[in-house]
C-alpha cells in the first residue's frame, strides 16, 4: 500500500501549471521517503473500486478542485477512511451542483488564499494557507549561452509570454501592445506543445507580428534570461490560468521583470517583490510600451523567488496535514 495516493497528471516533462505542481509534489513526497501511487484524474472512475479495496490512508488531489474533485472526495469519505487533501491550484467551485455542497469532502484544503466556496464545498475542512509555488532549481541556469531561438539576443527589446494559446488568456492585450510598438520591440509567445491552440489564436498573434513557438524548452532560465520583460495578460474574470500562475513565478525566479494583470493571488504573493508591475487590462498595453520602450530604466530585476513561493513549502504542508513526517 502506497503512503499517498496523488490524483493528478504526472508528466516527466510537464508543460502546464497543474502538471508542474503534480510532479513537484510527487517527487517531493518520494524524496522524503514516502511511496506514492499516481492516479490520473481522467481515470478516477476506474480507480474508485480499487481504492475502496486498497483502503488508502491519504488521498491528495492536485487539480482544481472542481465538481469532479468534490464528487470523488465525497465518495471516498463514505467508502473509505482516507484522509482527503485538496491542493487548490485552480479552484473552480462556483458551478458545483447544490446536491454536492455541504457534504463531508476534504479534511484539509491547502491553497493560496481562503475562499467562500471552500466552506460551501468542504464545510468541515481545515484551511492551510500556503502559496503554491515552484522549485527554482528545475528552471536550469540563467547564465547558459543556449538561447533557444534566433530572434532573441538581437538587441531589440523583447517581451515574452508562456502559456496556453487560448482565447481566455488575454492574448489580445499582447496583440495590442505589439501593434503599438511595431518593429521597435518584439513580443514572443511560447505556447504549450501538448495542448492544441484555440482556432484563430495563432493566426491573430502572427498577423500582429507576435512570434509564436510551440515546443518543450528544457532550460527555461536561458529563455527568461534572454528577454527584457515577461508579460502575463490574463483577465481575472476569464479564469484562464491557475490561481498563482507559474510563468510569473518562473520569471521572478530568473530575475526577469514582469508586467502582469492583478490575476488570482499574484498581487498578494508578489506585493513586495521588486521588478513586478501590475496593470489593469484597460491600461495593460500602455504599461507594457512604457516599461519596454519609453522608460526602460524603470525596469528592475527581481532578486529571485521569495522563500514563501518555493514549492517545497507545499510538500511540507501536505506532510504536516497528513500526519506524517519527512
Amino acid at each position: 500500500m502506497a503512503d499517498f495516493i496523488v490524483v493528478g497528471d504526472y508528466e516527466p516533462r510537464p508543460s502546464e501549471g497543474m502538471q508542474v505542481i503534480s510532479k513537484t509534489l510527487v517527487d517531493g513526497l518520494r524524496a522524503a521517503g514516502h511511496t506514492v501511487q499516481v492516479v490520473p484524474p481522467r481515470r478516477m472512475s476506474l480507480w474508485l473500486v480499487r481504492l475502496v479495496i486498497m483502503r488508502p490512508g491519504r488521498v491528495v488531489f492536485t487539480h482544481g478542485p472542481g465538481t469532479g474533485v468534490v464528487l470523488w472526495s465525497a465518495l471516498l469519505r463514505i467508502l473509505t477512511r482516507a484522509r482527503v487533501i485538496w491542493v487548490a491550484t485552480r479552484p473552480d467551485l462556483r458551478r458545483v451542483p447544490a446536491l454536492l455542497t455541504g457534504r463531508r469532502t476534504a479534511h484539509v484544503v491547502i491553497g493560496n488564499s481562503p475562499r467562500p466556496e471552500f466552506l460551501r464545498c468542504a464545510p468541515q475542512a481545515r484551511f492551510s494557507q500556503k502559496f503554491i509555488g515552484i522549485d527554482p532549481e528545475r528552471l536550469g541556469a540563467r547564465s547558459s549561452d543556449a538561447v533557444p531561438w534566433p530572434e532573441l539576443g538581437t538587441g531589440v527589446p523583447t517581451a515574452l509570454h508562456v502559456g496556453h494559446l487560448r482565447h481566455n488568456r488575454g492574448l489580445d492585450l499582447l496583440v495590442e501592445a505589439k501593434r503599438r510598438m511595431g518593429d521597435r520591440a518584439q513580443v514572443v509567445v511560447l505556447g504549450s506543445p501538448t495542448f492544441p491552440p484555440d482556432p484563430g489564436v495563432v493566426e491573430e498573434l502572427v498577423a500582429a507580428g507576435v512570434v509564436v513557438h510551440r515546443e518543450f524548452i528544457g532550460n527555461l532560465a536561458a529563455l527568461y534570461g534572454a528577454v527584457d520583460l515577461y508579460l502575463f495578460p490574463v483577465r481575472s474574470e476569464a479564469a484562464g490560468a491557475i490561481d498563482l500562475p507559474l510563468g510569473v513565478l518562473e520569471a521572478v525566479a530568473c530575475g526577469t521583470s514582469v508586467v502582469s494583470t492583478p490575476f488570482g493571488s499574484l498581487t498578494a504573493a508578489l506585493a513586495d517583490v521588486p521588478g513586478v508591475r501590475f496593470a489593469e487590462p484597460g491600461d495593460y498595453a500602455d504599461v507594457v510600451v512604457t516599461t519596454l520602450l519609453v522608460d526602460p530604466a524603470s525596469r528592475q530585476a527581481p532578486d529571485g523567488l521569495p522563500e514563501s513561493l518555493h514549492a517545497q513549502r507545499v510538500t511540507a504542508a501536505v506532510l504536516d496535514v497528513a500526519g506524517v513526517t519527512s
